[in-house]
């Protein structure tokens, strides 16, 4: 049965403003933001019948088994966690080459912002210039943007742990997510403004989780792409499971940004 929940979208009033809002902590949260009622599918019984495609609605499962022991050590996630999500997303998408930005790992501590729960519905990237932000990164780690004809970003998202009960991660099917609905806004966390982006409700709108999942199970999801055929992004966000007991431990995970470049 699908969940029943409420998830945060960016408030309608907002969809042409003239400049983009900020978010950055839960006031700004709560100003620029509505709370809306959805149902969110198990996508486990889509991915048993093979119904389930990365570059066609925007998220996949995969297995991966990490070999690292202590996920909030900074450097032995650097240097263990970050050549396994390279190995993995080179196999899984065909890249010729692969970068990761950052990695984040959010517990039921709420007391920062940037690490908790993402309680809105989101983009991690701006939808605007896709080859421009590519190329900025590989010149700033010494390749050559020419090499490559296409470019696209990716999260990758595992349980740390313990298997995930209580905040799962809800993704929008890209194939119910007109772009036309995605808008711009600032996040100002980690005191800097990034252009990122967020949708506004569409009824259209699908969205899935994958039920119970285990730490040795790892969500992909598009971020952006510059090859128009293939899904674009995949937005978003963390929700409570009404049915969950409260008190079941809340998730821990692991989340990983990775720019994926193509000859």
């Amino acid at each position: 049965m699908p969940v029943e929940t409420l998830v945060r979208y960016l408030k309608p009033e907002l969809r042409h403003a003239t400049t983009p809002p900020d978010i950055g902590d839960r006031e700004s949260r709560r100003a620029n933001t509505i709370k809306r009622p959805v149902l969110v599918h198990d996508a486990r019984p889509r991915l048993e019948a093979g119904d389930l495609a990365l570059e066609t609605h925007g998220f996949a499962l995969e297995n991966h088994t990490s070999a690292v022991a202590n996920f909030h050590d900074k450097a032995e996630v650097e240097a263990t966690y970050y050549p396994e999500m390279h190995a993995l997303m080179r196999r899984v998408t065909g890249a010729n080459a692969v970068y990761t930005t950052q990695h984040v790992v959010r517990t039921e501590d709420t007391s920062n912002f940037n690490l908790s729960y993402a309680r809105f519905v989101h983009c991690d990237y701006s939808l605007s210039d896709p080859r421009d932000a590519a190329e900025k990164l590989l010149k700033e780690r010494g390749d050559d943007p020419d090499r490559y004809r296409d470019f696209a970003w990716y999260n990758t998202w595992q349980p740390v742990e313990r298997e995930v009960r209580q905040n799962p991660l809800a993704v929008i099917d890209a194939t119910t997510l007109d772009e036309s609905d995605v808008v711009d806004y600032y996040y100002t966390g980690y005191g800097k403004k990034s252009l990122t982006s967020m949708p506004v409700e569409n009824a259209a709108h699908r969205f899935f989780y994958f039920s119970r999942m285990q730490p040795d199970e790892l969500l992909i999801i598009k971020q952006l792409d510059t090859r128009d055929e293939l899904a674009s992004c995949c937005p978003h966000t963390s929700f409570e499971d009404p049915d969950v007991p409260e008190n079941v431990p809340g998730r821990r995970s692991i989340e990983v940004r990775l720019l994926c470049a193509f000859e």
